[in-house]
Formats: structure tokens, sequence, C-alpha cells
């Protein structure tokens, strides 16, 4: 099963997606934080159902929610990023307004940055309510899986001088507002196991980075048990692991307007923006 948002007839709805379409489930729940904390409960409802190219994707997840990604969560990335592997996670957050669902433009102003990066990363999508939760118990509270970029203003992010040191702008570099593509939707009960999915990123239709979520230092429960450590995490929640080797700006590569990014990963989809220069 695949859940999500979408956009239809001026009206955010929650729909359970096929390949084609979109089945509208949003009368079976108080809302997206209820529907993945019972995904199955959608499959008897027969709502309206809507061709996919009919549709707004939006955020697999809500305003009350919080994305926490991990940085440096690869060896090879941690390598290219010439920064040692941190002795716990490292995890900085992303405000809801920084999202927007797949299809939808990643935008940036030009003349706040000029050096916009992409990363492929897969994303855990919380289900049941998790606090100080065990790795061996962490997974039990993922609803499912989707996609995230961790689109990144890197001329912001490592340029910071503060004295005669240089700082990583968490907040500059991540956190800019329409500028994290999340989705299309939320896999559910599909992924047996999500340290063996093979991910990757494109632009324009060239391969940037290609890996095996295997490669991860920290799993997926590994993550969700230390979040879970620091705060209480809730149905709707993103923890985002990290991306591999091969981001732009180790290859003096920045994404220029017009240009389409695609991350995708083994079993979960393909999530597909193009930037453009941002009008407010």
């Amino acid at each position: 099963m695949r859940i999500g948002r979408f956009e239809a007839e001026d009206e955010t709805r929650i729909g359970v997606f096929t390949d084609d379409q979109v089945r509208d489930v949003t009368s079976e729940f108080e809302d997206f934080q209820d529907a993945l904390s019972r995904p199955h409960d959608a499959d008897g409802v027969d709502g309206e159902t809507f061709d996919r190219d009919e549709i707004t994707f939006k955020p697999p997840t809500t305003d009350r929610n919080t994305v926490f990604c991990a940085a440096l969560n690869y060896e090879a990335h941690a390598e290219e990023s010439n920064i040692d592997v941190p002795e716990r996670p490292l995890v900085f957050m992303k405000l809801a307004r920084t999202l927007v669902g797949h299809g939808e433009p990643i935008s940036y102003h030009t003349r706040v940055t000029q050096e916009i990066d992409y990363e492929a990363e897969l994303a855990a999508v919380i289900g049941e309510p998790a606090r100080h939760v065990d790795p061996e118990e962490a997974l039990d509270h993922v609803a499912g899986y989707t996609i995230l970029n961790d689109t990144s203003a890197r001329d912001l992010q490592l340029s910071l001088q503060v004295g005669d040191d240089e700082m990583l702008d968490w907040f500059s570099g991540k956190t800019m507002q329409r500028t994290t593509p999340v989705g299309p939707s939320v896999v559910v009960d599909e992924i047996d196991d999500p340290q063996d999915l093979a991910i990757a990123s494109r632009v324009d239709g060239e391969t940037m980075q290609s890996d095996n979520t295997g490669m991860m230092i920290r799993s997926v429960a590994d993550l969700v048990s230390f979040v879970s450590s620091r705060v209480r995490l809730e149905p709707g929640d993103v923890v985002a692991t990290g991306t591999p080797e091969g981001v732009g700006a180790f290859q003096d590569i920045k994404l220029e307007p017009g240009e389409t990014v695609e991350v995708e990963i083994e079993d979960v989809g393909t999530l597909v923006n193009t930037v453009e220069e941002a009008d407010d």
C-alpha cells in the first residue's frame, strides 16, 4: 500500500496511490496522522478516484510534524566532505514550510544562494508514537518509507565565519522555504529490509549518486531509536537517513533553474522536482 496526501479540486485530501491513480480515503480518518497510525483501514473505503496527472502531490506528513535529518551517515559521503564520522548521530531538523511534494518546484532565490545541491535520502515515516525505544523495537513504530531530497544551499551552509573558525550554517543551508522535496507517498508493509535498497539521484537524466542503503553507518532503526531518546516521535514525523557520496558540492556541480532532479529508491519509487526561481 502507498498512502499520502494530495490536492484536488482545491482540497487537500488523503489518498491511496497506484501507478496511475489515487483513491480518496479522507472520510475514514480524522487527519493524516490518524491515517499513518492505521493505514490499512483505508482498504475498504470506496472514495472518489483521480488520475495522478489531475492532482498535486503534497508532502506525506503534516504541519504539526517535524523532519529529523541525519548528517554524515554514509562513510564515503563523510570522506568526500572531509569530515570525520561523528561519534553519535548528528541530526538537524526542518520546518514543515520547508517541504514540497513530488512534482512541485524547488524554489530558490538566486539572489540569496548560487550553489544549490541535491541529496538522495531514504526517509522513515512514523506511525506509532515512540519514546526511548530500543533499536530492536524501533521499526515497529515506522508506518512506512518515503523519499527525501535534502536540497541544500552549499554557499550558505559552508561559508559561515565565526571569529577564526568556520562553522556549518544548518538553518540557512538546509531549511529555506519550499526547498525540500518529500514523497511521492509512504510505502506501507512492502519493504522487508530498509537496509538493502538501491538509491540513486539524477540531474536532467544524468546519474549523480548510486549506492545502497546497506552502506549507512547507522541503520534506520538506530536513527529512530536515537531521535526517540531526545524527543517523543509522533505519527507523521519523518526521520531522513543521510545521503551517499556524489553530491554536487564535491564535483563542482550546482543546480540551475530549469533543471530536473530525480531521486529513485528501490521499492519506494521516484521523487521528481524541477528547480525554479522563487517568487516570494
